[in-house]
């Protein structure tokens, strides 16, 4: 049964093994967005990636070009995971499935993915938004796990 496109925040999934990621992807219904725009190639490479964000990251819009720390430290994020696509003999590096990612968001998201029925696979902006979303929720979920070492190393370092 497909959920319906208010069926709330995805439970996303972490596919360990080339069979269960052959499984998953028989599952995925069309279209599949992610195959399509050209390949990334010599006339398309990473640069084309990051202005099709505006040089933003697709998560949490953090700008990638205020310094070159910033942009050094930044990836090429393959939205659908390449681990789940390339076992499956598709081609992960289209224009559809590559975006311009933080190293924060990167690690965040990790190869997750929302259920295989999640109504979000329908489109690219759709996917991106459940994304954010759980990126945002793994974020807050670091905040709680640390919050209380930060406070305690800035107060030391303000001699409270």
């Amino acid at each position: 049964m497909t959920p319906s496109p208010d069926s709330g925040p995805a439970k996303f999934l972490r596919l360990t093994s080339e069979a269960g990621r052959k499984a998953f992807y028989k599952t995925m219904g069309e279209p599949k967005w992610w195959t399509g725009g050209g390949k990334k190639d010599f006339s398309r490479g990473w640069v084309e990636i990051f202005k099709q964000t505006d040089w933003k990251c697709i998560y949490c819009d953090r700008d990638l070009a205020t310094s070159t720390d910033a942009l050094a430290e930044s990836t090429e994020e393959h939205l659908v995971p390449r681990s789940l696509l390339e076992v499956n003999g598709v081609h992960a590096s289209t224009a559809n499935n590559m975006a311009a990612c933080c190293a924060g968001c990167n690690g965040l998201k990790n190869e997750s993915v929302p259920p295989a029925s999640h109504p979000c696979w329908k489109t690219r902006k759709a996917y991106v938004k459940e994304c954010r979303r759980f990126v945002a929720e793994q974020r807050f979920k670091n905040f709680q796990k640390y919050r209380e070492h930060v406070e305690t190393v800035l107060k030391d370092r303000a001699g409270q």
